[in-house]
């Protein structure tokens, strides 16, 4: 008796690679490529415009210009991505799927032998692709665009503060506000190079607080190491003590309710850079992490910072095997897709996802993981469990996915 196990075994890879799988795969491929792209534009287009009110009033306030417009609302792009790439792989497998069926073109295959198991692996590929992209997107790419947002934002401040800007502008400094007020013009031309008057209110301990104005001021650096130099003419320096206390080490003599010291010439003084401006370094926040480093943490922590990036990177890879999940829902739509169920079963199929996107960051808020393990482990028994039941359905219902129901001629 001869084994026809070889045989078997090469029958079904000739099936899997023939060239009507390949065309099949090609089409597919090429639909659901093409309804994800749209569907992209379109969730960033939405997103985008619903930013631009707060990047707006963000680069306003920190003294930006177009130019920083326009490359932070390109760094808040990669905020939506995880989650909309998800709903784009469902709704493009869907329609695709959709096409090919109402078009006879899965009958077809059927009649010819193909079975469900090349359409769940060509659906598996793009869950595995959009899985690894999502995951790109959101633990590397959004991290370093959310730094140099910052970045950016603060340049933007300290560019506005070192050149000044036209009109008069508040700056707000740790325990202090400096007041500059605007250039004068010449013939009715501003140098940007002018120096400016400044005021400056500087609050002290024990209630007292100094203001100083300066006839002309400007600040110049910062050199290599960050120091800058903060030139100031005609400078005054009044200290109030609405106590009436006296007020030892403040400079000058006490009388009733203020204090006064007037330094005649210039002054220079020599400072940091963090003396005006705060900026903390990359990975201060949470979000600014990659998952490399999320990974490379200490196992078992229950410092708060800690739970944080763990809670962020549970939601990071929940986010990603969604799309590992939205091919199989889309499949699993499909089958119960027919004449009455054609308006709402899409809808349906997306909210399916969002609730599956909210219990999962639900459970890894109560759970808390304390270890990137436990961060990677509740959203993957979750995944596969509902890839489990799903594929119970697809594979329970596998006729209707490949017979018309739609009642076209």
């Amino acid at each position: 008796m001869t084994d026809t196990r070889p045989r078997t075994f090469a029958g079904l890879i000739k099936r899997l690679t023939g060239p009507l799988t390949h065309l099949y795969a090609r089409r597919f491929f090429a639909g659901v490529a093409l309804l994800v792209f749209t569907v992209m534009v379109l969730f960033e287009a939405v997103f985008v415009a619903e930013r631009f009110p707060m990047v707006f009033r963000a680069v306003s306030q920190n003294h930006g210009d177009p130019r920083d417009m326009a490359f932070l609302m390109l760094c808040n792009s990669t905020q939506v991505v995880d989650l909309a790439l998800a709903i784009a792989v469902l709704v493009g497998t869907y329609w695709t799927v959709l096409k090919l069926r109402e078009d006879r073109e899965l009958l077809v295959l059927v009649s010819a032998g193909t079975g469900p198991f090349q359409l769940i692996g060509l659906a598996l590929a793009v869950a595995v692709v959009a899985m690894f992209a999502s995951l790109y997107v959101s633990s590397v790419l959004d991290p370093a665009a959310r730094f140099t947002e910052r970045e950016v934002l603060f340049q933007a401040e300290f560019r506005g503060l070192r050149t000044g800007i036209n009109t008069g502008q508040f700056y707000d400094f740790p325990g202090r506000v400096a007041f500059a007020p605007a250039r004068r013009a010449v013939s009715g031309v501003t140098a940007l190079n002018q120096t400016r008057g400044l005021f400056v209110y500087e609050e002290l301990k024990d209630g007292k607080f100094r203001v100083v104005t300066a006839d002309h001021a400007s600040l110049e650096g910062p050199d290599s190491v960050g120091r800058l130099l903060l030139k100031l003419g005609g400078f005054t320096s009044q200290t109030f003590d609405p106590a009436q206390k006296a007020c030892p080490g403040c400079g000058g003599t006490t009388t009733g309710m203020s204090q006064m010291a007037t330094l005649a010439g210039d002054i220079t003084q020599t400072m940091k850079a963090e003396q005006l401006l705060s900026f903390e370094p990359r990975g201060a926040n949470a979000d600014e992490l990659t998952i490399f480093e999320q990974f490379a943490a200490s196992e078992y922590s229950r410092e708060a910072r800690h739970r944080e990036d763990m809670r962020l990177l549970g939601e990071r890879l929940a986010r990603s095997f969604l799309c590992l999940l939205a091919p199989l829902i889309a499949l699993a739509c499909v089958c119960l897709t027919n004449r009455t169920t054609n308006y709402f079963a899409l809808p349906l199929a997306c909210m399916g996802l969002m609730s599956l996107n909210v219990t999962s960051e639900w459970l890894i808020r109560v759970i808390v993981p304390l270890d990137p393990w436990g961060a990677l482990r509740t959203p993957a028994l979750l995944t596969l469990a509902m890839a489990a039941l799903l594929l119970a359905e697809i594979f329970r219902e596998q006729g209707r996915l490949a017979q018309p129901q739609l009642g076209r001629p």
